[in-house]
């Protein structure tokens, strides 16, 4: 597992991409990459909203074995995760995020943190690997509980 501290601003998008990009295996690079950008984005508007200035945590797991990549973002803000939406008009500059998470990834959800905050998760299988079995209830990475 790789992680990466961030604070809440704008540029920290693209230093997650830049970080995240020579971890990942080519085939799910780019899908990984631009869920990685949207899921900071939005952590950092989340934070902003709250007047939060915790950093925000990118945890990176690249599982050969089984045939994924798990891709969590932490934030503080205890806001929830909308629901993702069905369509964006053209001439908005953003809320597209959820969707690109709703279509890229195969498998995705969010668990608040104990502490406060919380964590949003992606999966994306490589190849033809046989998804992994996983109940509603635990996401397949542990989220951080950082103070």
């Amino acid at each position: 597992m790789s992680s990466l501290l961030l604070p809440p601003h704008p540029a920290s998008a693209g230093a997650a991409r830049r970080w995240a990009a020579p971890l990942l295996p080519a085939d799910v690079r780019d899908p990984v990459v631009l869920v990685v950008s949207e899921l900071v984005t939005n952590a950092v508007a989340a934070d902003e909203a709250a007047g939060i200035a915790d950093d925000i945590e990118v945890e990176l797991v690249v599982d050969p074995p089984h045939g994924h990549v798990v891709l969590a973002v932490t934030d503080a803000s205890n806001r929830p995760l909308p629901p993702s939406p069905t369509q964006v008009p053209g001439d908005e500059d953003g809320g597209r995020g959820l969707l690109l998470l709703e279509v890229l990834a195969d498998d995705h959800g969010w668990s608040p943190r104990p502490r406060g905050g919380k964590c949003v998760w992606a999966l994306f299988q490589r190849g033809c690997a046989p998804r992994p079995l996983r109940t509603e209830a635990s996401p397949p990475l542990e989220c951080a509980d950082a103070v």
